[in-house]
Formats: C-alpha cells, structure tokens, sequence
C-alpha cells in the first residue's frame, strides 16, 4: 500500500492541506483550503488559535484526508537562519552540543530556542577539522503555539520543518541538471500574503535562507491607502479587474501597484545580492517563484527586469501528479498555491 503523508501549511489567509501519496512516484490524492479571519494569522505568527483550529477542523471536514497525523512548517521573524563553523563532532554529538556554541551567532537565548542545523561542507582551518552548517533558531513559543493549535483542531503533528526547505523538494531543480548547465545556484522564491520565503540551494543544499516580513498584501494596502477604497476593492483592482461604475481609474490602482511592486522585488534582489557578498564565487542564475502572490500582473517580469537571472515559476505538478478532481484551469489557479502543503508532505532528509 502507497504511504501517504499530509502538509499542512497555515498562511496569513487560508489554511491549506496536501494529502501525497509515495509510491515509486509522488501523487497528489486530496488537498483543501478554508479562508481564516482577518488577522488570525499575521507575519507567519497565530494570533488567534481559537479561529485557526476552527478554521483547520473545517479543512478537515471539507478535504477528507485519510489521517490526522501532520507535517507543519514555519516561515516568520522568529526563525533565525545562519551559516555557522564549528569543529567537526559526529552529527548525534553536534546536534547535542549546539546550544553551548551558537549563542554568539543567534539573537535570541538559546533556552527559548529550538536548534536545529543542516550539514554543508568539511573544512580544515589551522589543522583542525571543521563543519559549515545552516544554523536555524526557532523561537520555542513560536513552534509551541503552532504545534498546540493543531492539537486544539484534533490533529497529531508529527514534524515541523522550515517552510523554505519544503519549498525546495516541491518546486526546487535538484536533479534534472537545469541549474548545473547555467553554471549557477538557484534561489526559490514563495510570494504569501505577508510573508515570502527565499531558499538559495546548489543542487538542492540549501546556502542561504531569508524571510521578508512583507507579500502581496503591501501591494494592496498601497493601492487601498493611496486610492482610499477598501482592502477588497484594491485587491481587485491591483490584479487588473474593474472597480465598478464612479470607482477610481484603473490606470492609477495599476501606477501605484506598480510602484509597490518594484519597491517589493528590489527587496528580493537586496537579499540576493547580501548572499552573493557574502558568497564569493556564488551566483544566482535562477529564480524559480511560487505563491499566491506570485499572481500579481506585471509581478514576474519585474522581477525579470530587475535581478540578473532567469525567472520562472514553479511547477508543484511537475513534482506531484494531480489526482484531483479538477478542471485544467482550477489546477493551474491552485498550483502555486499549494506549494508550501505539498513540501511538507514529501518526505526528505529535512521532514
């Protein structure tokens, strides 16, 4: 029988659940999003648990998935993600010791922290043989609140990963030789509503990790303020549609999401260009871009325009084959939505 593993990924938004199922080949066999009140969920961070389990018994309810065993990730400013050297130890030993030698490296105590790490390469330095590791630091109050907010909605989390690594095994080239022939690392890109996600990897270990504080819903609030119309009229008009008889001109919801939109993307190249200083020898020769904010009109050719590198979006069925009861049009509108749930459910060194 094919094993089936369930991501569950909670947004500023909409909750969203994968159900994959492995066997041989992934297959994608049931997912499922609830829209969440306003402000439930802000900057990657529950604010209101009561709501989001709420929101995730309804998910339940409405997906029909096969198990209440989960696979949760975090993305937010209470994860800290550093490349770190340390002497070499067995991993079992180094995982043990990490609280007593990475505090200079992180800005929170390490008794509120969970730590983890994933290994990059061995050096020697002075004789003496070293370990490059990607340090991540989640702030334990941060992962408790998730973790018991998915209990609240009667679900058994049994792993929480860092949601730009499961972006890598959803929407990531790790194999198929794309990345090696530009001679370049490849940075993956999630666009959320108030959060995006940036994973640089070479040939799928991830190099450098960056969560902005800021989506598509900046480019909202923008339009919004600036025409003075509401936060769902400016969420219609920045994504080209009309506002109705004696609403504001077109022509300005669409300069001014512009605007935003730049601002935003030069946000994503900064980030690019901070791992390439700190990188010598690296480059970026790929940007691979999902999320619901990747939608935007005009959104993925700025992006072209701007940063030195090709653009593409991800493609979540490419790694999973769709058994959904869907039309082709409803599958692509949900592919890039689905990216963050359907990493989580497949499985990796990371899960």
């Amino acid at each position: 029988m094919a094993k089936t593993r369930i991501g569950l990924d909670i947004g500023a938004t909409a909750a969203r659940a994968a159900e994959v199922s492995v066997n041989g080949s992934a297959a994608l066999v049931r997912a499922a999003q609830v829209p969440l009140e306003p402000k439930a969920v802000e900057n990657g961070e529950i604010h209101n648990p009561e709501a989001v389990a709420d929101a995730i018994r309804e998910l339940w309810r409405a997906g029909g998935f096969r198990s209440r065993q989960v696979h949760m990730g975090v993305a937010n400013q209470r994860v800290v993600v550093r490349e770190v050297a340390l002497p070499w130890l067995p991993q079992k030993e180094l995982k043990e010791s990490l609280p007593y030698q990475v505090q200079e490296y992180i800005p929170i105590s390490v008794d509120d922290a969970v730590l983890d790490f994933d290994p990059l390469d061995e050096f020697e330095h002075e004789g003496r043989r070293m370990l490059r590791i990607l340090l991540v630091a989640a702030q334990k109050t941060m992962v408790s609140s998730l973790i018991e907010t998915a209990t609240a909605a009667r679900l058994e989390p049994v792993g929480v990963d860092l949601v730009p690594f499961a972006l890598l095994r959803s929407v990531g080239n790790l194999h198929d030789g794309a990345v090696l022939e530009e001679n370049g690392e490849e940075a993956v890109v999630d666009v959320g509503a108030d959060v995006t996600s940036i994973c640089v990897h070479d040939r799928g270990t991830p190099r450098f990790v960056r969560i902005l504080p800021s989506g598509g819903s900046d480019i909202t609030l923008a339009v919004a303020r600036a025409l003075g119309i509401s936060e769902e009229d400016a969420d219609r008009m920045k994504r080209g549609e009309p506002s109705g008889n004696g609403g504001p001109n077109p022509e300005d919801a669409k300069r001014v999401a512009t605007g935003r939109t730049t601002s935003f993307v030069d946000e994503i190249r900064s980030s690019l260009e901070f791992y390439a200083a700190q990188s010598p020898g690296s480059r970026v020769s790929r940007l691979t871009v999902t999320g619901g904010g990747s939608k935007l009109e005009g959104f993925m050719e700025l992006l072209s325009e701007r940063i030195t590198a090709s653009v593409d979006r991800g493609h979540v069925f490419g790694r999973v084959t769709p058994q959904l009861n869907l039309t082709q049009e409803a599958l692509a509108e949900a592919e890039p939505l689905l990216a963050v749930a359907v990493g989580l459910a497949l499985p990796g060194d990371r899960a």
